[in-house]
């Protein structure tokens, strides 16, 4: 099978169908060498099941648009597209042990929920760095900008690009899927 495909399936961008945007400002971190996903068989981004083997996750929460995430596609002559993930948010910690653990934070699986839903669950929880994982691409703070909060931005290492633009966490439907996340954190 080729790696290369084409397109499957009309393309409908209407304003019935157009989205507002934004995320929920909490979100799901978890080590990505512990994080056990289950892929569909058919649908490449789609993940219908998800744990955690020796370890557990954690909430990132923030406030208005604090958190953000996104990709830019890798496009290049000899290879099939990939996808560099991102991931920033603000941290506004100053314990000596809240900044070690900023500071100790690599190779994670971020899932984040959009603000936009729809009755299936289809689409609104949407994860980054599943298979690759993120890494600290910048970590910046300045005590007199930004009321001395941190910059963290966190993306996909080069070379080491995610195979899909962001995954999709759906298991059966919005309240399930919900659950499930929850169940997967630290209490």
């Amino acid at each position: 099978m080729s790696c290369i495909t084409g397109i499957a399936k009309h393309i409908t961008s209407t304003c019935e169908s157009s989205i507002g945007g934004g995320i929920e400002v909490l979100a799901w971190i978890f080590d990505r060498t512990k994080l056990a996903p289950t892929y569909d068989a058919t649908i490449t981004n789609l993940i219908t099941d998800l744990s955690v083997v020796g370890g557990t996750g954690y909430k990132l929460t923030g406030v208005k648009k604090l958190l953000n995430a996104g990709h830019d596609v890798v496009v290049a002559d000899d290879r099939p597209d990939k996808y560099k993930h991102f991931v920033s948010f603000q941290g506004f910690e100053i314990l000596a042990e809240d900044i070690q653990n900023i500071d100790d934070i690599n190779d994670v699986a971020i899932f984040f929920e959009l603000k936009d839903k729809n009755d299936t669950g289809d689409g609104i929880f949407v994860g980054y760095g599943v298979k690759k994982g993120l890494w600290k691409s910048t970590d910046t703070r300045r005590w007199n900008d930004i009321n001395g909060a941190r910059n963290i931005e966190m993306a996909s290492l080069d070379a080491q690009e995610e195979p899909v633009s962001h995954w999709v966490l759906l298991n059966a439907d919005y309240a399930t899927t919900l659950a499930l996340l929850n169940s997967l954190v630290a209490a």
